[in-house]
């Protein structure tokens, strides 16, 4: 049972990039897609603000600055177009990236986030031919897989002076993936169906620690990182079928404010994807991946009363996971706009990307919209 559940494991992992790829995506190899686990106003302006957004669960320093949320809740629906030579694929992924509250005693801001650190939601299927008893029988090949890893953060700020904020955070790190892999024969009532499906189970854990500082008037600058423990994946609640770490993370931004009702930033990024090593297949391809962002916030029309806010950013990265020794790059045009309602209790962020990625031959373009609702006192 052991090396029946090493060998799906080795499949699962290794079937986006194998003769499936015309179904899969570029976006969902190895353990997932990484979204960056920012908010829908982070991603408005292609991640350059996350540093300092406290709803992003990035910096824990970002949870004392300016109005925070009560609660907060994010819905990304992505669509894809997957185009190989010869053939294009079209896909949704409809994900719930992030959930947090907040509450603030004095000079510190506690603050919980649940939020999607790897996406492995897909579905691949492959027509072929299949020679049964010397019979050519039509058949369909169907993979999927549910679920990913995701992110509890439990962290503290705490506000020396407004112009310099500290962090800290203690991370957990479980997730699960739901894999499935069988046969379809075009005569099921003669031949049957075959069918066969695990489950994984991850647990980690991780620290993290911000500061955020505004050492020059109109110039604010961010920093954070996050130590990874072990990370393990196993089979089920029992048997351990891989060890590694939670990816370090090391990032810092930029914010100038020293124009009226406008915000410029910039964001870079590092991850050591390379620490997961140990907990997938041998052949899992890993990259460590470096994030670069620029953005521009600033005041829009007023609406119904209440002002806007616009936003626009771009993004590039790698993403860790490819199926060959070639990266897979990301880059991503963003925008949005940002509402306050009910006399600014609840504030309403919209957002979207246009993104497209790359390896090889193999191209994938994607839309993602992003919906963000926030309440605060």
């Amino acid at each position: 049972m052991r090396v029946l559940v090493r060998v799906l494991l080795a499949i699962a992992i290794a079937i986006p990039g194998s003769a499936l790829r015309a179904q899969g995506a570029l976006s969902v190899q190895g353990f997932g897609y990484p979204g960056g686990q920012l908010s829908t106003q982070s991603l408005a302006t292609g991640g350059a603000m996350a540093e300092f957004d406290p709803q992003s669960p990035l910096n824990p320093a970002a949870l004392g600055v300016g109005r925070r949320a009560l609660v907060y809740v994010q819905y990304d629906p992505e669509f894809r177009r997957v185009s190989v030579p010869g053939s294009n694929v079209n896909t949704t992924t409809a994900r719930f990236p992030l959930f947090a509250v907040s509450g603030r005693y004095g000079k510190a801001t506690f603050g919980l986030a649940f939020s999607s650190y790897v996406d492995r939601t897909w579905t691949n299927t492959f027509v072929d031919t299949q020679v049964v008893s010397g019979e050519k029988i039509g058949s369909r090949l169907i993979a999927s897989s549910a679920g990913g890893i995701s992110d509890l953060r439990a962290a503290m700020s705490w506000t020396f002076t407004p112009r310099f904020v500290v962090g800290i955070g203690a991370h957990a790190f479980p997730g699960e993936n739901r894999t499935t892999i069988g046969r379809q024969f075009d005569d099921s009532l003669k031949f049957g169906n075959f069918s066969s499906s695990s489950t994984l189970a991850y647990n980690g854990a991780a620290v993290s620690i911000g500061v955020v500082a505004i050492p020059v008037t109109h110039l604010n600058v961010a920093a954070s990182a996050r130590f990874g423990g072990t990370l393990r994946i196993r089979m089920g609640d029992s048997t351990v079928l891989g060890q590694g770490h939670v990816p370090g993370r090391y990032g810092v931004g930029l914010a100038y404010d020293g124009l009226t009702g406008t915000v410029f930033s910039a964001r870079f990024n590092t991850e050591r994807w390379s620490d997961l090593k140990g907990l997938g297949s041998p052949g899992l391809q890993l990259h460590d991946a470096t994030e670069a962002a620029a953005g521009v916030e600033t005041i829009g029309p007023r609406f119904g009363g209440q002002t806007t806010v616009l936003r626009l950013g771009y993004r590039d990265r790698g993403l860790p996971f490819s199926s060959d020794a070639n990266t897979v790059k990301e880059r991503s045009i963003n925008g949005g706009v940002g509402l306050s309602l009910a006399r600014g209790y609840l504030a309403v962020d919209l957002g979207v990307a246009r993104a497209v990625r790359t390896s090889g031959a193999i191209s994938e373009t994607g839309w993602i919209v992003s919906v963000g609702l926030a309440i605060r006192p």
